[in-house]
């Protein structure tokens, strides 16, 4: 989507919910929770070990063939 100006916008949220269950999660929710989450959401998480990669192709050459070609008749 863009604005009039050009300027790009994020697309709207669509939610898989009723408004009544929307907001009745929203009173629910708890602001030092919601806090508590932004915070732990700023912190860079450590760099895995190693990461998980596909082993190394093995590049295998094929034997020469079992049979001989034919000379050519000139």
């Amino acid at each position: 989507m863009t604005h009039e100006k050009g300027a790009k916008l994020e697309p709207p949220l669509k939610l898989d919910m009723s408004f009544g269950e929307a907001l009745s999660r929203f009173v629910a929710t708890k602001p030092e929770e919601v806090a508590e989450s932004v915070e732990r959401s700023k912190t860079k998480k450590p760099p895995q070990d190693a990461a998980p990669r596909r082993p190394e192709r093995k590049i295998v050459k094929a034997s020469p063939p079992d049979r001989k070609r034919k000379p050519d008749d000139d």
